[in-house]
């Protein structure tokens, strides 16, 4: 009987996604007080949609499809909590203290930006068909509290970069995985509906 073993938890499906939610989300926030790209900000909002929907759908299909096994909530939970108790059995000052804990910093954005991200995205939504100023109100909220994820996502990166000397962000963007023609063929799918939404949604 021949044994499946998982590929990283970061596949092609994951870069690309990540780059969508990054790009999104910059330009719906830069986008979102400027009354002439309303539209443009609406966009960047559906956008950011569609790739929390498919990465969600991808935890579960991404084995199935790929054999890649992304991380779940429950592994991102034990990793961060072992990182959290490895730092704290380390002097405060040392490089093991800081490449613990920036690393339980990590798994922890990880989880705030999956808990903030839809809420914020649901906010929008609702602020756009109702016009409630009280909700728009919360949105800002959320999208500030998410930006402020986001800036210690990216400090736990750095720092953690600098005390293990790598470059942590390089395994988000950059992978080693062999050439598939069935990865690539999914992720232009994802391409080419995101794209056909985005057209549809600019000339409609």
């Amino acid at each position: 009987m021949q044994t499946v073993i998982a590929k990283t938890n970061i596949d092609r499906m994951i870069r690309f996604l990540h780059l969508v939610i990054l790009v999104s989300f910059t330009g719906a926030y830069f986008t979102g007080d400027v009354f002439e790209l309303h539209q443009v900000h609406m966009l960047f909002g559906y956008l950011l949609a569609i790739a929390l929907g498919i990465r969600i759908l991808w935890q579960f299909l991404a084995m199935k499809l790929v054999q890649s096994q992304p991380f779940s909530w429950v592994k991102r939970q034990q990793i961060g909590l072992n990182f959290f108790k490895l730092g704290k059995q380390q002097p405060i000052q040392s490089q093991k203290a800081l490449q613990f804990l920036s690393g339980a910093l990590l798994q922890l954005s990880i989880l705030l930006i999956f808990t903030v991200l839809p809420v914020t995205v649901i906010l929008g939504y609702i602020t756009e068909t109702t016009g409630r100023d009280d909700i728009k109100e919360i949105h800002d909220f959320f999208a500030n509290f998410f930006l402020a994820v986001v800036i210690g996502h990216l400090a736990a990166i750095l720092i953690n970069s600098f005390v293990t000397k790598q470059i942590m962000f390089k395994k988000m963007f950059w992978g080693n995985q062999p050439f598939s023609w069935k990865e690539w063929g999914i992720v232009g799918g994802v391409i080419g509906l995101m794209t056909g939404f985005g057209l549809w949604f600019l000339l409609t």
